[in-house]
């Protein structure tokens, strides 16, 4: 299961302030949420995490494609036209995106 921004340690923006250091450390472990008016504001990760992360982020974005009138392939095309609903789903109202 991912960890999630409310899963992860919050520190007050003002204890952050005053004790950096301890923050840091506890951010080589896991993120650190720094609070302000006790909303989430800012986080503290160590390199790893933001190198993992951004690594992450490349990856999912290299695995898309934006296709244009230009360069769409007839085998685009098909899977385009076989992915949308047909007049009966629509009609239904049962059509689920998710499904596809």
């Amino acid at each position: 299961m991912a960890a999630t921004a409310e899963s992860f340690a919050s520190v007050a923006l003002t204890d952050f302030h005053n004790h950096p250091g301890t923050v840091i450390d506890q951010s080589q472990q896991a993120p650190v949420v720094l609070t302000k008016n006790k909303r989430r504001y800012a986080a503290v990760v160590s390199i790893d995490y933001l190198e993992r992360a951004t690594a992450a982020l490349e990856a999912l974005h290299a695995n898309r494609r934006v296709l244009t009138s230009e360069t769409m392939t007839d085998d685009d095309a098909a899977r385009l036209e076989t992915s949308l609903p047909s007049e009966a789903e629509l009609a239904s109202g049962r059509y689920d995106w998710q499904d596809r």
